[in-house]
């Protein structure tokens, strides 16, 4: 007997998500399997880790960056003192970065927090190593 239904949950929901990310899923703190925006950047002699929640509400990363950032650097081997959490957010027209901090034992984030990136030259910055990335491959 063939297996014909479609079963969403299996599918990232790309809706909203810009072309430069590529689709991870992770679980929620409430262990609920969510997708997420990803790419990973060398820029200057630095890693840059991108990330970008889309409207999808288990998935906003001011509730959920312990629990997602936990989860990126055991799957993908990252040393986390190597490596900064950068997270964009969109509202409307408008696009705004976030530079997220942690203190880190071992593969766990504690004390998390986000800082809006205000300045033209870090937004830039930020823009033109995505952009790059994205020329690259």
């Amino acid at each position: 007997m063939e297996n014909n239904h479609n079963n969403k949950r299996d599918k990232p929901k790309m809706k909203g998500f810009p072309i430069s990310f590529t689709p991870i899923q992770l679980h929620n703190r409430l262990n609920q399997a969510v997708w997420i925006g990803f790419r990973q950047v060398r820029q200057d002699g630095r890693t840059l880790l991108f990330l970008y929640a889309g409207t999808e509400v288990g998935a906003q990363l001011s509730k959920n960056f312990e629990t997602f950032a936990g989860q990126i650097v055991r799957e993908f081997r990252i040393d986390p003192a190597q490596v900064e959490f950068i997270e964009l957010r969109k509202g409307g027209e408008e696009s705004h970065w976030y530079r997220w901090h942690a203190r880190w034992v071992g593969s766990a984030p504690m004390e998390c927090h986000a800082e809006r990136v205000t300045s033209e030259a870090g937004c830039r910055f930020l823009a033109e190593a995505l952009e790059s990335a994205m020329a690259a491959a």
